[in-house]
């Protein structure tokens, strides 16, 4: 998805295997514990340990970006996010050369519900108070392009409510007061953008990832 919005996410993700070269995670647009868009680099092994022990759920890293704003190194995180499960977590992350991290916490545009996380790790030191300054400077970077809504434009979600409601092309073009073929443009752009394959899958994508209805029931 992030190569659809971000044509240059390859000097970004360059910069970041300077900084962090043992991999990241990035986690953009939180909403109800599920991020809209989630990309690791860390070692596949750890990975699918991480996923399958549910490691998320007591990570210090992700417990201290879920309640804090801001940047810290690893080692830095205050005790209390890290006792009993979480030193495990840590503790089981070094043996993947995962030693020394740091993570970025945005609440993202003023105003915006979203938590946008970023964190990196290496195997050799702490990161430099210039490395987390550059993390927090490429997750900034990230959200401004992502946006809350995945880099669509508000039209294009309208397209996509309508069409989740039953409306067909004419009726929404006729709704919206637009062309038939300025509302296939819009949903085009949508499926594009969310990696659908067609118009109905990015309905669904965009339902799943919270960005056309509010209730995370749905």
């Amino acid at each position: 998805m992030l190569q659809n919005i971000l044509p240059d996410i390859e000097k970004l993700e360059t910069r970041l295997r300077g900084v962090v070269p043992g991999g990241y995670m990035l986690a953009l647009n939180i909403r109800y514990l599920t991020p809209e868009f989630l990309q690791s680099t860390y070692p596949s092994d750890w990975v699918t340990i991480y996923t399958d022990r549910r490691y998320v759920l007591f990570d210090p890293v992700v417990v201290w970006a879920r309640f804090s704003v801001g940047t810290t190194r690893w080692s830095e995180i205050p005790t209390g996010y890290s006792r009993g499960a979480g030193l495990h977590i840590l503790d089981h992350a070094s043996k993947f050369g995962l030693n020394y991290g740091g993570v970025v916490s945005s609440r993202g545009p003023s105003g915006s519900h979203c938590l946008c996380v970023l964190s990196g790790a290496r195997a050799d030191r702490e990161l430099r108070l210039s490395e987390l300054q550059s993390m927090a400077a490429i997750l900034d970077e990230i959200v401004e392009a992502v946006g809350e809504h995945a880099g669509l434009a508000e039209v294009e979600l309208e397209a996509l409510r309508d069409l989740a409601a039953g409306l067909t092309h004419n009726e929404i073009a006729d709704q919206r007061g637009v062309s038939p073929a300025t509302i296939k443009k819009r949903l085009e752009r949508a499926r594009e953008v969310l990696g659908a394959r067609n118009a109905v899958h990015a309905v669904a994508i965009a339902t799943r990832r919270g960005l056309i209805f509010t209730d995370p029931t749905f």
